[in-house]
């Protein structure tokens, strides 16, 4: 007698095998159909860009304390300090929109780490120009809205005249007929952002990095459209809204593109 041996199958496991197959059909297909209907575009070209901040004195490089200089108004006078804030620093693109390339950076020109900085993730292509303030905006110029550095804590304006941060802080020496007097060119408050503006073409490479040369003639905050006095319109001017005005329309040609 013959007989015959079946595997045991319940109806239970035939349907779960049965269920299982039907669920990866349909959870491959959709895979499938989704990846064909909503293809992934190709990513831009985006490099870095390296900012070099450089600095002269009526095209002479700046030599902090050493050097006297001659100002528009006459007088000889040194530098020994320079302190601000850049921000919104953005490439201008053809179209006249703006990449943001960084919300703000505080530089001091006699610590070099400051003075170059290297930015990421920049699109490649031609650009028309660089844009940036020298101060902070309204929505940043807020007290204790920057990190408590001690760079930003030194650079904070007081409460009392409308709090915020320093936009700048050129300080140093002149003489007059008689002596040696200190100076200070402080400016802070809405009134006295400078807007910086420079027009020239641009190329952002699409590999490796580009450079961005910002060269800032301090000779210039004494003169253009203002000459500056230091004697007539003071050489402390914080708080002083005539001669801190002057200085803040004498800032807008200070810096220059460089090859």
């Amino acid at each position: 007698m013959t007989i015959f041996l079946r595997p045991f199958i319940s109806v239970s496991m035939a349907r779960s095998f049965t269920y299982l197959v039907c669920f990866l059909l349909v959870f491959t297909g959709c895979k499938k159909d989704k990846k064909s209907e909503n293809p992934i575009p190709d990513s831009p070209v985006e490099n870095s860009l390296t900012v070099h901040l450089s600095y002269l004195v009526d095209a002479n490089p700046l030599h902090f304390e050493q050097t006297e200089y001659i100002s528009a108004a006459n007088y000889p006078y040194s530098v020994s300090k320079l302190n601000y804030y850049l921000s919104q620093l953005s490439l201008i693109k053809s179209d006249s929109s703006l990449l943001v390339l960084k919300n703000y950076h505080y530089a001091d020109a006699a610590i070099p780490e400051t003075n170059t900085f290297q930015l990421g993730s920049i699109p490649a292509g031609h650009y028309v120009g660089f844009t940036c303030n020298i101060g902070l905006d309204s929505n940043q110029n807020k007290s204790n809205s920057l990190a408590a550095t001690n760079d930003n804590i030194n650079m904070q304006w007081p409460e009392p005249m409308g709090g915020g941060y320093h936009f700048l802080k050129l300080e140093g020496y002149f003489t007059d007929s008689t002596k040696t007097y200190g100076y200070a060119m402080h400016l802070g408050t809405k009134a006295c952002l400078v807007k910086i503006k420079l027009l020239k073409a641009l190329v952002v490479k699409e590999s490796g990095n580009t450079d961005l040369k910002l060269s800032m003639d301090l000779a210039e905050w004494f003169k253009n459209p203002n000459t500056f006095d230091f004697v007539k319109d003071g050489n402390y001017i914080m708080g002083n809204a005539i001669a801190m005005k002057k200085v803040t329309d004498n800032g807008k040609d200070v810096f220059k593109l460089l090859p």
